[in-house]
């Protein structure tokens, strides 16, 4: 059983340039913890110019379609899976299956494939995943994370978040109306509603780094839900 942290470590994240994984790219690469972060993707990641630790990214321009044809040189201690996508902006349910589902799992191959006994891998799905959903969205979410656990990746830890707030490049006609009635509303998610609440991006990120950084003894997999990120509390 394994349940170290190196002094310098090297990240892997896909879904950089999104709303979560934006945020979580700057705060690896202005981490101590972290030597070298991998952002794999079809565009490269949006970097303030001379921000603090951009030197320790490397950019892997990789299609989605073609992870499973990809060959990492360096082992990844902590891998950061912040895909998502809409079926409005894939075009087809057979389009977001692509990203939210079949990338994923290519993702977290990609990773197993290196045999690194202490890996931890770290995914953000959905409120409501659930594999026997009849919401499709919900059902793929659910399927994605029936998918891994049975990878057996050595630790799993999957983010569970509600609607998520914060600036799009992309915009999401309904999702912006949603945050700006419910983001609105946040008061009033209180007590068992907490679990709803719509949630920051930059606290998803938050979440996710600091969950990788907290020791895990593998094998382990851990749900963090909607309400434990807005507590801060992951253990």
């Amino acid at each position: 059983m394994f349940s170290f942290l190196k002094d310098y470590m090297i990240a892997a994240i896909i879904g950089a340039t999104g709303l979560v994984g934006n945020a979580l790219l700057t705060r690896i690469i202005e981490s101590e913890q972290y030597s070298k972060v991998l952002v794999i993707g079809r565009s490269g990641p949006n970097l303030v110019e001379h921000q603090f630790g951009a030197e320790k990214v490397q950019f892997i321009a990789c299609q989605l379609d073609e992870l499973h044809e990809l060959i990492l040189a360096e082992k990844v201690d902590h891998a950061f899976c912040c895909l998502g996508t809409t079926i409005k902006q894939a075009g087809s349910e057979e389009a977001f299956m692509q990203v939210d589902k079949l990338a994923v799992l290519a993702f977290a191959k990609l990773c197993q494939i290196q045999v690194n006994p202490a890996l931890k891998f770290m995914v953000v799905t959905a409120l409501g995943a659930d594999a026997k959903s009849t919401v499709f969205y919900n059902r793929i979410k659910g399927e994605v994370e029936q998918a891994l656990k049975a990878l057996s990746l050595p630790v799993l830890n999957i983010f569970q978040p509600s609607l998520l707030l914060g600036p799009r490049d992309n915009r999401r006609f309904m999702e912006d109306i949603g945050q700006s009635i419910f983001g609105g509303l946040s008061f009033l998610f209180i007590g068992p509603l907490r679990q709803y609440q719509p949630i920051d991006a930059q606290t998803v990120a938050e979440s996710m780094y600091q969950v990788a950084l907290k020791p895990q003894v593998a094998p382990t997999t851990q749900i963090i839900n909607n309400a434990m990120m807005h507590r801060c509390h992951y253990s």
